[in-house]
């Protein structure tokens, strides 16, 4: 088995992009992927790249089709993913004492969490979106049922492993695929990291996912503030939301102006890297509190935001001061008080931060209509 005989292409159906991997023979295959998961036998997979915003409510039925289209065997086994297959797409090649493996993966990583962690309702729909480390792994040696279900637990393991070694703060993400293939027939029933299949099927995918991972963080640059709200489920819609809540009602600013203000605000402040300083500080803080990595605040009291935390407010206070000087103050506090919408569901650092950029905002946006029509002279 080689990896150049594996062959790998790309496809457009309609709006999707579709990889599809072609195999040199027909394999066993254990997956827990969308279409035909479970034991099966195919020499063709295909993954179906959809936008992160997806809501199929039928993605089964939506691989389907694309494999019909595409003219591919009923036997097809398929993923989908969000992460840009074609940038992200890493394939690794190991051997070990005569054993081969080929691990082939795609690696988003903006929905990463601990197993067992739970998730804050605020990004659940977010975490819920199609980013996912898909991984097929193909084996040179038969395998018996037992040993390819062994398989996909060495295949995770070294998935977990990879994430580490990239420094990404989770086991996997919340709707991660695998499949394991191996030629048909009679096979070993251990493939645990103790094993030759083991170790080999391991490096294998820990180098796999490791440089699609590397692959994936690979930006166009550093992200600004709103960039960094919305990669933890605070977007400008909810941001408009909450400050909408607490408008102060002036019959001649309808609420489609103010609005329109407000996100042109948000806008002209992403240049400014003193914003997007205080808010990654926040968000930064509030991760490794989660993460119980504050010194001398436990996990549990970090969450209930103790009255003897205070940072949180001092950094809301500097973000307001920095943006408004004392009129921002006045509403960041009757926001951070009443904290509508998005603001009841944040950590202790950042329902201050944003409170404090909402309120600001407004603040900003009143003092200006005000003095034009000159009702602050």
């Amino acid at each position: 088995m080689d990896a150049k005989d594996i062959k790998i292409g790309f496809h457009k159906v309609d709006d999707y992009k579709v990889m599809v991997v072609q195999l040199p023979q027909r394999m066993r295959v254990l997956s827990t992927t969308i279409l035909n998961g479970a034991f099966t036998e195919t020499d063709t997979i295909v993954m179906v790249q959809v936008p992160i915003s997806y809501l199929g409510a039928e993605p089964e039925e939506e691989v389907r089709s694309i494999v019909k289209r595409l003219g591919l065997g009923l036997a097809t086994v398929g993923f989908m993913t969000a992460a840009d297959m074609e940038k992200v797409i890493s394939v690794k090649e190991e051997s070990y004492n005569g054993m081969e493996a080929i691990a082939i993966a795609t690696a988003g990583v903006k929905n990463a969490v601990y197993a067992g962690e739970l998730i804050p309702e605020r990004v659940k729909a977010l975490l819920g979106k199609a980013h996912t480390i898909n991984t097929i792994v193909v084996l040179g040696v038969p395998l018996h049922d037992t040993g390819l279900a062994n398989a996909i637990i060495t295949a995770t393991e070294a998935k977990s492993a990879a994430l580490m070694d990239c420094k990404v703060r989770g086991t996997g993400t919340t709707s991660d695929a695998i499949a394991v293939l191996c030629p048909i027939g009679k096979g070993e029933k251990y493939a645990g990291t103790a094993t030759d299949i083991g170790i080999c099927l391991a490096r294998a995918v820990r180098g796999a996912v490791a440089e699609s991972v590397l692959k994936w963080y690979a930006r166009e640059g550093p992200m600004d503030y709103l960039q960094l709200l919305d990669e933890v489920g605070v977007t400008v819609g909810n941001m408009w939301e909450a400050a909408s809540a607490l408008i102060i009602p002036n019959e001649s600013w309808s609420e489609d102006f103010l609005q329109e203000r407000f996100v042109a605000k948000l806008q002209s402040l992403r240049q400014d890297v003193n914003v997007t300083s205080l808010i990654y500080a926040a968000i930064l803080i509030d991760d490794a509190g989660n993460r119980n990595e504050i010194f001398g605040l436990d996990q549990d009291r970090f969450k209930e935001d103790p009255v003897h935390l205070l940072a949180d407010e001092v950094l809301g206070i500097g973000l307001a001061e920095f943006l408004t000087g004392t009129k921002g103050l006045f509403e960041y506090i009757r926001y951070d008080k009443k904290k509508p919408g998005v603001l009841g569901e944040l950590g202790p650092f950042l329902d201050d931060i944003v409170a404090s950029l909402i309120g600001s905002v407004m603040s900003m946006i009143y003092s200006e209509l005000l003095e034009k029509e000159g009702k602050l002279s």
